[in-house]
């Protein structure tokens, strides 16, 4: 009993140092992930500060994008504001040129109306005239 008592503990301590690590194994596995972890780190961190500053020249392109835009409304803008001005004083213009031909045409027709009436008036004085002449 004493033979199978002591093959039993010498096979377990056979499978013991079997699955056991050596300290400077596990010191080594500790020190190679702690170095991975470190690379891992500084590589997420250059990747953040890469994408940051992309997003920043993003941001500052669209910016003056945007500048641009509203200068050119605000040019846009003004030019339309002084094509109506524009167009504006000309109907203007074209509307006051036209009154002055039509006040023209009134002037005209008034002093024909008054030439006419000027020559009736001779003729029924002519007639009031002879008129009288003719019972005299």
């Amino acid at each position: 009993m004493m033979r199978v008592l002591s093959d039993v503990i010498e096979e377990s301590i056979q499978n013991l140092t079997r699955t056991m690590v050596l300290r400077e194994d596990s010191d080594r596995s500790t020190y190679t992930q702690k170095v991975d972890f470190t690379k891992l780190r500084s590589e997420l961190l250059a990747l953040d500060s890469s994408d940051s500053s992309l997003t920043r020249a993003s941001h500052d392109r669209l910016d003056n994008d945007l500048a641009k835009l509203k200068s050119r409304l605000r040019d846009e803008i003004s030019r339309a504001q002084a094509s109506v001005k524009l167009d504006l004083n000309l109907e203007k213009g074209r509307i006051r040129e036209e009154a002055k031909g039509q006040e023209l045409k009134i002037k005209e027709t008034e002093t024909r109306i008054e030439q006419e009436v000027a020559g009736l008036r001779e003729r029924v004085e002519g007639v009031k005239f002879s008129t009288l002449q003719w019972l005299m």
